[in-house]
């Protein structure tokens, strides 16, 4: 939507464009052009009256007119969305939600999801309290109320959202996953969703997936410098078994996927198992797991191995049987990608171990590790400049967060680190001996592997982040 020289709001109330199914569009010299259902004279007239221009309609889609209206009135939006809903409540109803694109719930579900794409969550938690709905966005890895609703829209909101993931509308004691795709600004995103029941009602999170918001490329995860020669180095490698590991939202499916596009060649054939598959990617082969057929990952993977595959990503390594297959293939001459919830590289050793896999089976096929963590960046505009007191780093002054109006309290988006090991004959031999993960932490250290603790002190020694962040991400790292 561009700009315009009038004030469209004080002029044309949002009750008005949304009756008449009308929005404006665009300025061409002093005719105004406007988005119509219908090529309407009498609208015509009215509209020229009210702006003394001439005006021309140009047909177009409720969707997209809807979509415009929201962009134009949204800071008067959430006022309008409960009044609707108050007033018109008895025209809700489960058998006609799926058929009314302009009713009051499916106008909150749109107005809910483009709030939350403008803003660049990652995640969207619909909750029913004990006297309301709360509706809370996850942006920069923290959750903030979007919108607080009345009780009785509950229902409806949530049968919307079934009726769009094709669930189950009358299963409310169960768990579900599905997923849906909304256009926004002519895009198509997809939405993941999940339910499940809780004591006052089901509560629902809504993950998105917007496949053009994330850079798939090495710069665009900040994978750079000396980490990137580290990484390239590894996937170029024949065989043998890479893990990401990290808590969970630390951005390890985006490496995978980001290594992946870097391998990706019309000459060998690349499958994958993933629970769900995220982001699909033309060329690669991509299997779902899906519990319901009883394809689990187990059998996922032992099809895989029947494909002829060059390179095999799994999405998680879980139990002992995926943690063996994985192994296994590496040493048999498959690349393997696997992610694993770990605190840091070294621990990666101990987690398989844990899992029942033999040390001499991973010194024989793992070949590195990349543990990483998501970062908040503080906003450039608001940052404010203090007297270094931590001993921790020698710089006399560093930042720390303040909040503005360009930002989310005092941070704007994030960046990861990254920890990278590299298996070598000597880690090899480490790990065969039963070292501790201690030593074999140390050893890394003194050839080179950068901790999460060292990269995360850099950006505070840069201004880039803040002491809090750094003891909310190390404390459980035990490098303190």
């Amino acid at each position: 939507m561009s700009n315009f020289s009038f004030d469209i709001k004080s002029i044309f109330s949002e009750n008005y464009c949304r009756k008449n199914f009308v929005v404006p569009a665009r300025e061409e010299g002093d005719i105004v052009v406007f988005f119509s259902l219908h090529i309407d004279e009498i609208l015509k007239y009215n509209l020229q009256e009210k702006l003394q221009r001439k005006v021309i309609l140009e047909e177009s889609s409720k969707e997209k007119i809807l979509n415009e209206l929201d962009k134009i009135y949204k800071d008067e939006k959430r006022d309008f969305i409960i009044e609707d809903i108050n007033s018109n409540y008895e025209d809700l109803s489960v058998s006609n939600i799926d058929e009314k694109e302009d009713s009051p719930a499916v106008r909150l579900l749109n107005y809910i999801l483009r709030e939350s794409i403008e803003r660049n969550a990652s995640d969207i938690h619909i909750e029913s309290r004990f006297e309301n709905i709360i509706v809370r966005i996850r942006i920069d890895g923290a959750l903030n109320t979007l919108i607080e609703l009345p009780k009785k829209i509950y229902p409806h909101l949530v049968t919307r959202i079934k009726i769009l993931s094709e669930l189950d509308i009358s299963e409310k004691r169960l768990p579900q996953d599905g997923r849906f795709s909304f256009n926004f600004d002519d895009e198509k995103i997809d939405i993941r969703v999940a339910t499940t029941p809780t004591g006052t009602g089901e509560k629902i999170v809504l993950r998105i997936l917007d496949i053009q918001r994330i850079s798939y490329t090495p710069e665009g995860i900040g994978l750079v410098g000396e980490n990137y020669e580290k990484v390239m180095n590894l996937i170029s490698q024949p065989s043998g078994l890479i893990l990401i590991c990290g808590p969970t939202s630390s951005g390890k499916t985006s490496t995978l996927y980001t290594l992946l596009r870097k391998i990706q060649d019309e000459d060998i054939n690349i499958m994958t198992i993933e629970d769900p598959i995220e982001y699909k990617i033309d060329g690669i082969n991509q299997i779902e797991v899906n519990q319901n057929t009883g394809l689990s990952f187990e059998k996922g993977l032992k099809a895989i191995l029947r494909m002829d595959p060059d390179k095999i990503m799994i999405g998680e390594i879980r139990n002992e049987d995926t943690a063996h297959i994985a192994i296994s293939s590496s040493i048999t001459g498959h690349l393997v990608l696997s992610t694993l919830h770990t605190e840091s590289s070294p621990a990666s050793i101990g987690r398989l171990i844990d899992m029942g896999i033999e040390p001499y089976l991973i010194s024989a096929g793992l070949i590195g590790v990349i543990s990483q963590k998501l970062i908040r960046k503080l906003c450039p505009n608001c940052r404010e400049k203090i007297k270094n007191t931590n001993s921790i780093i020698d710089n006399e002054y560093v930042f720390k967060a303040k909040g503005c109006d360009k930002c989310n309290g005092g941070y704007s988006g994030r960046t990861a680190v990254f920890e990278i090991m590299i298996i070598d004959s000597e880690i090899r031999d480490m790990i065969s001996r039963r070292e501790s993960i201690k030593n074999i932490k140390n050893f890394a250290i003194e050839r080179g592997m950068n901790t999460l603790s060292s990269e995360i002190l850099k950006l505070i020694k840069k201004g880039e982040t803040t002491f809090e962040e750094y003891f909310k991400h190390i404390h459980t790292v035990g490098e303190l």
